[in-house]
């Protein structure tokens, strides 16, 4: 949990949480800036010192102007809900997935585009590629993007196997309401989907409502789901992406100097622990099969792949252009492999 705390701290998905005010500091004429920020991961020692640590790089950087203020264990409300909180100001920055990151930057739903991405090495190639022109778009929408980020590479968890598209029929798969992708791949198989908020999901688990959920290793130990679940796929399907948002109200706020002491700290502190987040994903995954959990083959890995090629030429002109696919195709083709 230590090793991965500070990405969670920019990473994890928000929720809703209380007004603060901003603070002033004792003695100082010009108003501290406090970055209210909550996420769903349990505020555990380790990540509370973690925390601790990044706001000390912050006080160091800005003489004590900017601070974190993290709200944890998760509260009512979804992603929108959040998204309308950071537009009328209530809140000041999120981590959020592409499919809300999408209301916005309307294109980004490509970095979730199915089958699509088999290495991190790609994840990077694409992204680097991308963010200029997504980074323009956010902050004609509103917002300041901090940073891109991955959070592990997607599988199914599931309480009985799911080796085929018959398996998922057959079971009481989750829905991410505000995932466009997953809505349309089971209409294409023919899923009929428990559609969930993220905070549902692990009561949805426990009373049985659900059997089968996707997300990454690391964070459905976080979030406590791998726990209720007994079979994960043994082949990931997927790479969980978003971007870390500032409103622009509160960047512009900023002196030259502390808009690049806050982008600096954040540049270091997502470079440093993205690399080491997706080491603890692949740990993770290795410790939960230790445990018992039980790797699940697809019967038939070719048809997975084909749906999610039909899947990707089917959002075409719906969340992406067919000039963007081509792009990003040939850049991910330039780094095969899945390592």
């Amino acid at each position: 949990m230590q090793k991965w705390a500070s990405l969670v701290l920019i990473v994890a998905a928000l929720l809703a949480l209380p007004d603060a005010p901003t603070l002033k500091a004792e003695g100082e004429s010009a108003p501290q800036l406090m970055i209210k920020i909550a996420t769903m991961i349990p505020r555990t020692p380790e990540v509370a010192v973690q925390e601790k640590r990044y706001n000390q790089q912050l006080a160091d950087a800005t003489a004590g102007r900017i601070q974190f203020k993290t709200y944890y264990g998760g509260s009512a409300g979804d992603d929108n809900t959040v998204m309308r909180k950071l537009r009328s100001g209530q809140i000041d920055a999120a981590p959020l997935g592409t499919d809300v990151v999408a209301q916005f930057v309307h294109q980004c739903t490509i970095l979730m585009a199915p089958q699509t991405f088999f290495n991190y090495r790609q994840v990077d190639a694409v992204r680097e590629a991308l963010r200029p022109d997504f980074d323009k778009e956010a902050y004609q929408g509103g917002f300041k993007v901090m940073s891109w980020w991955d959070a592990g590479r997607v599988r199914i968890f599931s309480k009985k196997p799911v080796k085929t598209f018959q398996d998922l029929r057959s079971g009481r798969p989750w829905l991410y309401p505000q995932s466009v992708l997953l809505k349309e791949f089971y209409k294409m198989t023919g899923v009929s989907g428990v559609p969930l908020d993220l905070p549902e999901v692990y009561g949805g688990l426990q009373t049985n409502m659900i059997d089968t959920v996707w997300i990454s290793s690391v964070l459905g130990a976080a979030f406590r789901w791998s726990g209720l679940t007994q079979y994960v796929s043994a082949t990931p399907v997927n790479v969980i992406q978003g971007a870390f948002l500032l409103r622009k109200e509160s960047w512009e706020s900023l002196s030259k100097d502390d808009q690049k002491a806050l982008a600096t700290v954040i540049d270091e502190q997502a470079a440093k622990t993205q690399k080491q987040f997706r080491q603890d994903d692949d740990r993770t995954y290795d410790k939960l099969l230790a445990h018992g959990v039980t790797p699940v083959k697809f019967d038939n890995v070719a048809e997975w792949q084909e749906a999610g090629r039909k899947l990707r030429e089917k959002m075409v002109g719906r969340v992406y252009t067919k000039q963007l696919l081509d792009r990003v195709e040939s850049i991910t083709k330039q780094y095969p492999g899945d390592n």
